[in-house]
């Protein structure tokens, strides 16, 4: 059981159980959720980085989930909890009320959520909606958001307009509403500063020396890179939100594909280790073709020769990082509240969250939507 709101510290992730007891509750929920099996990758790679991946025969969306951790049994629950994630998102939401924004919901930002094209309210003012019910994160109001935002295309009605962008950001599980809260947010926080920063041209990266980052986790990732010959970029990027984000890439002469992986957390040693071990994690999950949306053909890959932009002069880890400080201590709430109200801050609007699960289930799944921020469009993170 969780017993209180305290966060418990583990090799490169923060959560409410250990990993035993989250496992111990969830393996008898797999066949519920949709997945027959899970396998270990990480064999398949010489690196070493524990990867998983979960597998759900009938997925409406992706059938193989990929996860990562410093152990096999935290990268088997990272695999695990995507699919859960993804199982969420395809059983349907209850729909509140069907009309247009303007008799609807006329608070809710519509031309601020991820839309196809953009467009203008008054354009947008006669389309029919179907509406469910969120939540806002700080107030606890209630918030009326399109379900499209969440179905995906092939799950909505023949007659409905192609507006809304569904994407998995802000999707996320955890073992307490409060720690799935908090990993959805840091994962919108992570993909709208990458986005900014790929709107400048990189110009808010700090080029990290991978050599000098002090967490024990983490400079374990950063040895196993380095012993199975990775050229490893490894750079802290600047944000709004006052929050770390990591951006990551991997490249090898044994398959001379670039790779990249992001991590944001309130902690800059979480955040630099899941995007290095994202970056690991993409590698293999190509290696192994268990993603559904792989393309077929390597050449499909983003393969440019990989040269460092730097080799001197890096900025050391302890350097980069000294003004974030120690990372507090507080529970899950009140973390989730803080960066809720950063969010809110910078975008002028309220994080909503989506409650995808049931309240009985062991495992919260949510999909936090986060009006005025923006995530990447295509697959790859430009370099």
């Amino acid at each position: 059981m969780v017993r209180d709101d305290s966060p418990m510290t583990l090799p490169g992730t923060v959560r409410a159980r250990s990993a035993e007891e989250t496992w111990q509750l969830l393996a008898p929920l797999l066949p519920q959720f949709g997945i027959s099996r899970v396998a270990r990758l990480t064999g398949l790679d010489c690196i070493g980085l524990p990867v998983w991946t979960a597998i759900r025969p009938t997925s409406l969306t992706l059938s193989g989930s990929q996860g990562k951790g410093a152990t096999d049994l935290l990268a088997k629950l990272s695999a695990v909890m995507e699919a859960i994630e993804l199982w969420h998102v395809e059983q349907p939401l209850p729909v509140t009320v069907q009309g247009p924004v303007t008799e609807v919901a006329p608070d809710c930002p519509v031309t601020d959520l991820p839309m196809t094209l953009p467009y203008t309210r008054q354009a947008l003012a006669r389309v029919v909606w179907e509406w469910t019910a969120g939540t806002s994160v700080v107030s606890g109001q209630k918030r009326l958001l399109p379900v499209d935002l969440v179905r995906r295309r092939v799950q909505r009605p023949e007659w409905s307009l192609d507006l809304l962008r569904a994407t998995s950001t802000g999707l996320a599980c955890g073992n307490t509403r409060e720690e799935a809260l908090l990993h959805a947010l840091f994962e919108v926080v992570e993909r709208d500063v990458l986005y900014r920063d790929g709107q400048c041209g990189g110009q808010a990266r700090t080029l990290i020396n991978p050599a000098t980052v002090d967490d024990p986790y983490g400079q374990e990732v950063t040895a196993r890179l380095a012993a199975a010959g990775m050229a490893v970029e490894l750079s802290l990027v600047d944000g709004p939100y006052g929050l770390p984000v990591c951006l990551a890439y991997l490249w090898s002469e044994d398959f001379p594909v670039t790779f990249a992986g992001g991590g944001c957390h309130i902690s800059p040693a979480i955040a630099a280790t899941r995007a290095l071990s994202e970056a690991a994690q993409s590698r293999l999950t190509a290696i192994a073709g268990t993603r559904d949306d792989l393309p077929s053909d390597p050449a499909s890959f983003d393969i440019p020769p990989f040269r460092p932009a730097r080799t001197a002069g890096l900025t050391p880890w302890p350097q980069a990082t000294a003004h974030f400080g120690r990372a507090p201590s507080a529970g899950f709430a009140a973390q989730v509240k803080d960066v809720a109200l950063r969010v809110a801050h910078v975008t002028g609007h309220e994080p909503v969250a989506l409650d995808l699960s049931e309240g009985s289930t062991p495992i919260h799944a949510v999909q936090v939507v986060c009006p005025g921020t923006r995530s990447r469009l295509r697959r790859a993170m430009p370099r």
